[in-house]
C-alpha cells in the first residue's frame, strides 16, 4: 500500500505541480504562526513549542490515515496520496531548477540569474531559508553551482527526508505521522532562522540542535542513494574526506553530508574550498577559525571547505543533476516494489 501511495503522489504531483499551490503553504505557514503566538501567551520555551506543534500534527495525521484505513482502504489510501503530495515530490523545487537550466542553454544569463532570484526569494518566504548571495556578481558557473547545491539541498529536505520517516513510521501503520512531522519540524525551524535574522537566540540554537538529529539518518539515506545511482567511488570518498571539514566550517552535518555525497556522485566540484595550510602558515583569522593545533581533523582532505572533486560543472551537469534526481526516486520505489512482492510471495 506504501508504495502505490507513493507512486500515487509522485504522478499527481507530475500533473498538478505543488509549486503553482504556493497559497495552500502560506495558509500552513500562518496556521504555525498564529499557533505559535498563542503559545507564546502562555510563555512557552523553544522546546515546548517546538514538539508541541509538530507532534500535535504528526498525531493528528497519523491516527486520521490509521482511522480512515481502519474503516476503508481505499478512503485510507486516497488520504495518503493527498498528504504525501503535499508533503513530498521533486516539483516543489525542480521547476526553478528547470528554468535555470533552460535559461543557461539558451545562453540568457539575465533569465537564469531571475529564476535564482525567485527561488531564494520563494524559499526564504515559505519556508525560511536565507541565501546570502548576490545572484547579480555571480559568474555562469557560479549560478550553476548555486543552483546544483540548492537542488541537493531541497532533494534532502523535500523528498528523502520526509520519505524517510514515512517509511520508518509505516510498519506501525501510521506512516503520515512520519512526514508530518518532518515537514513541520523543518518548516518551523529554518522560519525561526529567518525570524532571527542571521542572530542566535534561544530558538534558533534549539532548531538547529533537533534538526541535527531529525536528520541525521535522512541524510545518510539520502547519500547512499546517490552513491548508488551515480558515481559510486568519489560520493562515497568525497563524503568520507570533505564533510568533516565543512562541518568545521559551519555548514549543518546533513547538509556537509549530501552536498559532499550528491557532488561526488555527479563527479563535480561544486565549491573549491579554501587551501589547507600548516601551522606556521596561519594567519590569527585561521588559527582561530581552526583551533590551537591549527589542523583539520580530516588531514587526508586536500580543502577545507571543497565539496566534490572533478572539473567545475556546466550546463550539461544541470542535465546529469534531473537524471540523477530521477534514478534516486526510482531506486528507492523499485526497493520498495522488491520488498512488497517479497512480502506477499513469503
Amino acid at each position: 500500500m506504501s508504495v502505490i501511495a507513493i507512486l500515487g503522489a509522485l504522478f499527481l504531483e507530475q500533473i498538478f505541480p505543488l509549486s503553482s499551490y504556493s497559497k495552500l503553504r502560506e495558509i500552513l505557514r500562518n496556521a504555525i504562526d498564529y499557533i505559535e503566538r498563542a503559545l507564546s501567551m502562555d510563555q512557552a520555551k523553544p522546546w515546548q513549542t517546538f514538539w508541541f506543534i509538530t507532534l500535535v500534527g504528526a498525531l493528528v495525521a497519523g491516527l486520521l490515515g490509521y482511522t480512515l484505513d481502519s474503516v476503508y482502504q481505499l478512503l485510507g489510501l486516497v488520504f495518503t496520496i493527498a498528504v504525501l503530495y503535499l508533503t513530498l515530490g521533486i516539483r516543489q523545487f525542480s521547476h526553478h531548477y528547470s528554468k535555470i537550466r533552460d535559461a543557461l542553454t539558451a545562453k540568457d544569463d539575465g533569465q537564469a540569474r531571475s529564476a535564482l532570484v525567485e527561488w531564494l526569494r520563494e524559499e526564504a518566504e515559505l519556508t525560511g531559508y536565507r541565501g546570502n548571495v548576490q545572484v547579480a556578481q555571480l559568474t555562469e558557473t557560479q549560478i550553476i553551482r548555486q543552483s546544483l547545491e540548492m537542488a541537493i539541498l531541497s532533494s534532502l529536505r523535500y523528498v528523502f527526508a520526509g520519505l524517510f520517516w514515512y517509511l520508518i513510521f509505516v510498519p506501525f501503520k501510521v506512516g503520515l505521522a512520519g512526514v508530518v512531522f518532518y515537514r513541520l519540524a523543518d518548516l518551523l525551524a529554518r522560519r525561526w532562522h529567518l525570524r532571527a535574522e542571521g542572530k542566535e537566540d534561544a530558538y534558533t540554537r534549539y532548531a538547529r540542535k533537533m534538526m541535527a538529529w531529525i536528520e541525521f539518518l535522512p541524510a545518510r539515506f539520502a547519500a547512499v542513494i546517490f552513491a548508488v545511482v551515480g558515481n559510486f567511488e568519489d560520493a562515497l570518498h568525497a563524503w568520507r574526506t570533505q564533510a568533516s571539514s565543512l562541518r568545521q566550517l559551519g555548514e549543518s552535518d546533513a547538509a556537509a553530508v549530501v552536498l559532499t555525497a550528491g557532488a561526488g556522485a555527479l563527479g563535480v566540484t561544486l565549491r573549491e574550498g579554501i587551501a589547507q595550510r600548516t601551522p606556521d602558515m596561519m594567519d590569527e583569522h585561521e588559527a582561530a577559525l581552526y583551533g590551537e593545533d591549527a589542523e583539520l581533523k580530516t588531514p587526508e582532505a586536500q580543502h577545507a571547505g571543497q565539496i566534490g572533486m572533478g572539473p567545475a560543472p556546466d550546463v550539461r551537469t544541470l542535465n546529469s543533476g534531473v537524471g540523477i534526481f530521477w534514478r534516486a526516486m526510482i531506486f528507492v520505489v523499485g526497493i520498495l516494489l522488491m520488498l512488497t512482492l517479497a512480502k506477499i510471495l513469503a
